[in-house]
């Protein structure tokens, strides 16, 4: 995650519940299975939980009412855009020079130095496939790979495009590196070394190329990282000037997953929520959207391809319970993927993800969109029964984010579950843990999942508003 956060934050996941795609329409996994997967992990059964969208939605003609007020929504959108377009002295957006100087002079060196001092450092000890350690040989290969220059003043020609999605990698390899995985939360699927991803058409600046040349580090808008260098195009002077004037006027989102963009026989990459492109017009149900391709000598250039009004819509998209049902409704029932890895969700992306088409912009991990919040009300001190009460009682459904270390959902209201009123919560989440941390029990997806004090499936186990610190972020 950006700025070092990430290995912060997998130390505290892997004390609790983990934050971090073709169509399922089921949970993500069989809910009636409980036999232990090893004695550290079984499988919580979620079916006293329906996973039907419309089963938490509010009734009727509230569906269509807006949770986020247009003047907010509008100055959401603005932030979001300044992340990815802005070039004002305030903006943060990888194509900025003001900005991209600022993170050179400060962090980008000193980020990738962390990484390669704590994964590959003489003492460090990490398993890659088949249970085996990393071997000295291994770690000398990769810190090799990454230790390039990096030069720290801006260059308008290291601007760049994904033109597809790719993963952020901490390091330029593509070996996983798991902590002890004999030990309960650890293991897979928590690969410390892959952090997040970047969608279709997200502006970079590559800071360095690895020596193989398979790898660009770079400054996206959430994330510092390495991604494969063949998933990003160099964006010369006119191409940025034209994506910047299209994203001025219209910018769009996808709003089903996952989408096969591609013209004929052409394919050009899969689309996920959280995907954001400009488009020329929309007429008669198709968008005419702007994607970037690679032409032969690596530079980026604009295609305009027709996609249908049932898989994007213009943003912001009116911020409603029916909207969101939408999105929620492709998106619950995925495999959880710590980082992103397989380009499935973790908590903190499951909500970047969800958000993106109402022009909320949220920050990469789940500390610091909790701080991104418009108002936060920090609950650690209070008792799981009046950390509970005042969620009910003060939450707003659809735009209450609830936040514990290392761990993020949303509040969408509440619901009757076994004649209580509890509040309900939209969340990907890895699994639940007893208080000793000596097992997990599973869900491993996007789900809906109520804050119990207990749960009586497994009573032993530790509520998840039951943390050591808990708090309410208001989207507003």
């Amino acid at each position: 995650m950006l700025n070092g956060i990430k290995p912060l934050c997998l130390t505290l996941l892997l004390l609790l519940s983990a934050c971090h795609s073709g169509p399922v329409r089921q949970p993500p996994h069989d809910a009636t299975a409980s036999a232990p997967i090893d004695p550290t992990k079984s499988l919580f059964p979620l079916d006293n939980y329906s996973q039907s969208v419309d089963k938490w939605l509010p009734p009727g003609p509230q569906r269509q009412v807006a949770v986020l007020d247009p003047a907010a929504q509008q100055r959401h959108f603005s932030a979001l855009k300044s992340h990815y377009f802005g070039m004002g002295p305030n903006d943060a957006s990888p194509w900025n020079p003001h900005y991209i100087a600022s993170v050179l002079s400060r962090e980008a060196e000193s980020h990738r130095d962390a990484a390669m001092d704590k994964y590959l450092g003489n003492e460090s000890v990490s398993w890659g496939e088949n249970f085996r350690t990393h071997a000295d040989r291994w770690k000398q290969q990769v810190r090799n790979n990454a230790s390039v220059g990096i030069d720290k003043a801006y260059h308008s020609s290291a601007r760049g495009i994904a033109i597809r999605e790719t993963l952020v990698r901490i390091l330029p390899t593509d070996d996983p590196a798991y902590d002890d995985p004999r030990l309960a939360g650890q293991g897979y699927p928590f690969d410390n070394l892959q952090d997040s991803s970047i969608r279709p058409g997200t502006p970079v600046y590559v800071v360095a190329e690895s020596r193989d040349k398979r790898w660009n580090y770079v400054i996206s808008p959430t994330v510092i990282g390495w991604v494969h260098s063949e998933d990003i195009a160099a964006a010369d002077r006119r191409f940025v000037s034209e994506w910047l004037a299209l994203a001025g006027k219209n910018l769009g989102a996808f709003i089903q997953q996952p989408v096969s963009v591609q013209e004929g026989e052409l394919f050009y990459f899969t689309a996920r929520h959280g995907t954001i492109l400009p488009f020329y017009r929309h007429r008669q149900g198709v968008f005419k959207v702007a994607v970037p391709v690679r032409r032969e000598d690596g530079r980026a250039q604009i295609r305009r391809i027709g996609v249908a009004e049932e898989v994007f819509t213009a943003m912001p998209w009116k911020m409603t319970p029916d909207h969101l049902a939408t999105l929620m409704r492709s998106m619950s029932g995925r495999p959880y993927g710590w980082g992103n890895y397989n380009f499935n969700n973790d908590c903190s992306a499951e909500l970047r993800s969800l958000l993106m088409p109402f022009g909320v912009f949220l920050p990469r991990n789940s500390a610091a969109q909790i701080q991104a919040a418009s108002r936060v009300i920090d609950l650690s001190q209070a008792s799981t029964d009046e950390r509970l009460r005042y969620l009910k009682e003060h939450g707003k459904p659809f735009t209450t984010l609830v936040y514990i270390p290392g761990h993020i959902m949303l509040y969408i209201g509440n619901a009757t579950i076994n004649g209580q009123n509890v509040p309900m919560t939209y969340q990907n989440i890895w699994g639940l843990r007893p208080a000793d941390s000596k097992s997990r029990s599973i869900i491993g997806g996007a789900v809906f999942f109520p804050l119990l004090a207990t749960y009586p499936e497994e009573p032993e186990l530790t509520s998840l508003a039951g943390k050591a610190q808990f708090k309410l972020g208001f989207i507003e």
